[in-house]
């Protein structure tokens, strides 16, 4: 178990570039969310009113961009 565990400590893909293309993707989740977000007309929004929208997206980063896109932005049909 030692030496699995040090095989993968010691690639530079696992220690470099797995944290950035999470961040990556995490932020890119976030910014689709608060552009979805800025063109979504308020009438159009579920669950809660736009200013509680943008509280849970700003201060909920990607926890908060998860929600909107499952229970706040409008269903595309």
């Amino acid at each position: 178990m030692n030496q699995a565990h040090n095989i993968y400590m010691e690639n530079p893909l696992v220690m470099v570039w797995l944290p950035v293309i999470v961040l990556l993707v995490t932020l890119s989740v976030w910014g689709y969310s608060l552009v979805d977000f800025s063109r979504t007309d308020e009438s159009e929004m579920r669950t809660f009113p736009k200013e509680v929208w943008l509280l849970i997206l700003v201060l909920g980063s990607f926890l908060g961009a998860v929600m909107w896109i499952a229970a706040g932005r409008p269903q595309r049909h």
